[in-house]
């Protein structure tokens, strides 16, 4: 699912693409993705309109429009995407599960993929959707004081469930979650009263340190670190990237399909 570095780099790509450009048709291939609008009355509203600007809530794609008070909120799901394109060009692999498409007066368009249909579309105030006002803070925006406190009021939790519980910090899922706990050696499986004060520093650290560095590699560079789990998550092999004579271990945590190293994490 794309997470807190995918869908800032969502957002950068929208908005370097799609601002101030007038809406002249709109193609849904699945009404049933558009959650709190009938498609009629949501094209109706975004007909001759243009988006003005666009920000990020935790998974949240937020884009405002000239001449309405409501936005376009974007959620990805497992397998969203965008794609900015010109008008008619042939649809080849992931294109051809575009859900909804944007068309512009300049003869380009903006697709929105979404393979297994797990995505969301909606046409309102972000206030209005109850995932985001139950949503944690931004980690990014944390104080080391503000994270150990989050950390203190949820002791008995799993170190992992607590990392992708959207009520705690918005933002981070199962890959994230993953690579942050890998670069701080701290097991998938701990419970937060069992950390110590020094690995749960460390793990502030390393929670800025993995997004930041994830978010400039998605924009820029687009391959991960070999000394990062990321690469090495879905090789046969499954070699820690810390360890050469280690084994990853793969086991269903908080219900995702964790991924981690037994020897390196304690």
């Amino acid at each position: 699912m794309p997470e807190l570095p995918d869908v800032e780099f969502f957002k950068e790509y929208f908005k370097d693409n799609s601002l101030h450009k007038k809406i002249i048709n709109i193609e849904c291939e699945d009404k049933t993705l558009i959650k709190n609008v009938d498609f009629r009355d949501f094209k109706k509203s975004l007909i001759r309109k243009s988006f003005r600007d666009a920000w990020r809530i935790g998974k949240f794609l937020i884009a405002e429009i000239k001449g309405i008070s409501e936005n376009l909120i974007i959620h990805f799901g497992m397998t969203g995407s965008l794609h900015y394109v010109k008008q008619g060009e042939e649809r080849k692999r992931r294109d051809r599960f575009t859900r909804l498409c944007f068309r512009f007066a300049n003869g380009y368009e903006l697709r929105w993929i979404n393979i297994r249909r797990l995505g969301k579309i909606y046409l309102t105030k972000p206030q209005n959707i109850k995932l985001i006002e139950e949503m944690g803070p931004e980690p990014l925006q944390l104080s080391q004081q503000e994270f150990l406190r989050l950390l203190t009021n949820h002791e008995l939790k799993n170190i992992k469930a607590f990392l992708m519980d959207q009520r705690n910090i918005a933002g981070i899922g199962n890959v994230y979650s993953d690579e942050i706990l890998f670069q701080a050696r701290i097991n998938p499986h701990r419970k937060i009263e069992d950390l110590t004060q020094r690995q749960k520093k460390i793990l502030f650290q390393k929670i800025y340190q993995v997004l930041t560095e994830a978010t400039k590699i998605l924009t820029f560079y687009r391959a991960f670190p070999k000394s990062w789990l990321e690469p090495h998550r879905h090789t046969n092999d499954l070699i820690c990237p810390r360890n050469k004579n280690h084994k990853l271990k793969r086991e269903t945590i908080a219900g995702r399909s964790a991924i981690f190293c037994p020897l390196c994490q304690t």
